[in-house]
């Protein structure tokens, strides 16, 4: 299986925003892709793969879970993050970021299954 097999999600929106550079995992990227599925409605990328040399990720004494691409950053609030935490859960997924304030169009809810973590996370940005 391969990110072109995704139902939902296209490699061109899971590329790196600043490089253009592929990199997420294609084992996460099923179950996230399962998720879309079960819960049914649309899951708008905010952030996927980020290249080591991301901006983001520059700053950063060492590349986060982005940069593993085993984390992915999805555009939902109110009821539907809720849904989107709980299917997550559901699923296995423990290391969940939430930002739900400021403008709807800047609250999302960040997935993760980064393996450089072996502590389960929930956090607030």
């Amino acid at each position: 299986m391969s990110l072109d097999d995704l139902k939902y999600f296209s490699r061109e929106e899971l590329k790196c925003q600043h490089s253009g550079q592929e990199g997420m995992d294609v084992e996460f990227m099923q179950l996230v892709d399962k998720m879309r599925d079960e819960l049914g409605f649309p899951f708008p990328v905010n952030s996927a793969y980020r290249s080591p040399l991301h901006p983001i990720e520059v700053r950063k004494e060492k590349p986060g879970a982005h940069a593993s691409g085993q984390a992915i950053d999805i555009g939902v609030s109110g009821e539907r993050a809720l849904k989107l935490i709980e299917c997550a859960l559901a699923n296995g997924i423990t290391r969940i970021g939430i930002q739900q304030k400021g403008p709807i169009n800047g609250r999302f809810i960040h997935l993760d299954v980064c393996t450089n973590y072996t502590s389960p996370a929930i956090w607030s940005y």
